[in-house]
């Protein structure tokens, strides 16, 4: 797979539950909650599940951030991720520097959390990072298809003139 930075010819904000996001490769999910008189819970991820075929889920991680820490871009050669926020509100951005792929130069934002349980499935090749929204700190779990190899990640900062991703910062509309 060849992988190369991009500027971004086309960024959308995925507002609902796209099946099939614009990106190729990329699964977006909606966790259904399940309310009781005890709280509520949701079933993540089975085996069988779609978002989660390939993983075998040994490397499992959590990430505590403050609101308006962004933690931006990187990408894997080898090794998918699937990004979790179980607290507070992030934006999920990603960008695709898969030459080969139909969606090179495509960038997405997602947001999920608390008010939005979605779980995000993150190809390798697909630049990724978050940017933590106002409110509460924000937890996240994130899966990872491989064990963490220091050598498989390539990073970059977040407003780098190459990639021209602008949409970080929160705008009131």
């Amino acid at each position: 797979m060849r992988l190369e930075p991009t500027k971004i010819r086309t960024h959308t904000i995925l507002q609902d539950d796209a099946a099939d996001s614009m990106i190729e490769g990329v699964v977006i999910r909606s966790l259904r909650l399940f309310p009781d008189d005890r709280g509520h819970f949701a079933e993540v991820f089975r085996h069988d599940d779609p978002i989660a075929a390939g993983f075998t889920f040994r490397q499992t991680s959590t990430t505590r951030s403050p609101a308006g820490v962004i933690k931006a871009f990187h990408y894997h050669e080898k090794q998918d991720d699937i990004f979790l926020p179980v607290m507070g509100k992030a934006r999920i951005a990603l960008v695709d520097f898969r030459v080969d792929s139909p969606t090179y130069g495509v960038a997405h934002s997602v947001f999920a959390g608390e008010l939005y349980p979605r779980a995000v499935r993150i190809p390798a090749g697909v630049a990724h990072g978050y940017e933590v929204m106002p409110g509460d700190d924000l937890l996240m779990v994130y899966y990872t298809n491989r064990t963490y190899d220091p050598s498989d990640e390539f990073r970059f900062p977040h407003d780098d003139p190459a990639v021209g991703f602008d949409a970080w910062g929160i705008t009131n509309r």
